[in-house]
């Protein structure tokens, strides 16, 4: 044994000796009501190195603790992200469910109203071409759904336009906004007629042209269909005009008319698969009086 560790060997064996003699006079202090002079002097001696030695204990325990639980608790930390994760999806649904519901409610109720002067499919819209927005849309039945072309295609708000090819899953639809989808108007309250179409200068709205200078046409008016050209129902909503313009030539003017379909947000349409009675009568209260009048400048939606 080196001189080192004899130089422990005292020290060390009064620690064990005031220790022994700590927990034997506290474990027999229980049965006695008062301590001695001793012991009392012994026990306020030890009280720091003890209250040091139980905290040391408690932050042990706690520290112990905490390592045991760390595993259990990162696993249901997990488990809550993913609930959390898979609920706002879920809710995410829920609002596509929301409005679906909505928008097939609306379709639902036009149809109803409109039941006695129309056969209606409601179609999906699956596609539309980026470089050609206001041009065309494909919806997501074609043929073996029962349609063909040329039937028109609404929504609750108004005329999207009219099917120009099928396939036996699909159907191309001309939007109104194109000009090689024009059809014939006509003002609503005063039955001035002119075709409606796509209007060059102002993108996703349409034009009334080939109205009459001395035509009673103004903003704030409602255009509907003529149901001139055998294709489109008379009295199908088109839009509000917004603004007239004179023609270059003096003659003539146009109305820029805003569309009553929002054609940025279209995800179901109906098509109308039969039309009960004639193109001319179909909507009910459509042919209001003024219906087939002579305008100054001729009927040029005849032409359509």
């Amino acid at each position: 044994m080196g001189p080192y560790r004899r130089k422990l060997i005292t020290p060390l064996i009064l620690i064990l000796a005031a220790l022994s003699i700590y927990f034997i006079m506290r474990w027999t202090a229980l049965e006695r009501g008062r301590l001695s002079i001793l012991e009392g002097g012994l026990r306020d001696a030890l009280a720091p190195a003890e209250r040091g030695i139980t905290l040391v204990v408690n932050k042990t325990e706690g520290w112990l603790a905490a390592i045991k639980n760390y595993s259990r608790l990162q696993a249901e930390n997990q488990a809550l992200k993913q609930e959390i994760a898979a609920l706002k999806a879920a809710n995410i649904q829920l609002e596509e469910y929301r409005q679906e519901n909505n928008r097939l409610r609306n379709l639902l109720k036009f149809t109803e109203v409109n039941g006695n002067a129309f056969d209606f499919t409601v179609a999906p819209v699956i596609g539309r071409n980026p470089s050609n927005w206001y041009h065309t849309l494909t919806l997501g039945l074609g043929s073996r759904a029962g349609l063909q072309k040329d039937q028109v295609v609404v929504t609750s708000q108004g005329v999207v336009g009219r099917i120009v090819a099928v396939t036996p899953r699909t159907a191309e639809v001309l939007l109104i906004l194109d000009r090689e989808g024009a059809l014939g108007g006509m003002i609503q309250v005063n039955r001035t007629p002119g075709i409606v179409e796509g209007s060059p200068d102002y993108r996703g709205y349409l034009q009334m042209i080939h109205i009459a200078r001395d035509a009673p046409v103004m903003e704030n008016q409602v255009v509907v269909t003529s149901g001139l050209g055998g294709i489109f129902p008379k009295g199908l909503l088109l839009g509000t005009v917004v603004k007239v313009l004179p023609e270059p030539d003096g003659l003539m003017k146009r109305a820029i008319i805003e569309p009553s379909v929002d054609f940025d947000r279209l995800e179901e349409v109906l098509v109308i698969t039969r039309v009960k009675g004639g193109i001319e009568d179909a909507v009910p209260g459509a042919g209001a009086s003024g219906a087939g009048r002579t305008y100054p400048g001729g009927n040029p939606a005849t032409g359509l």
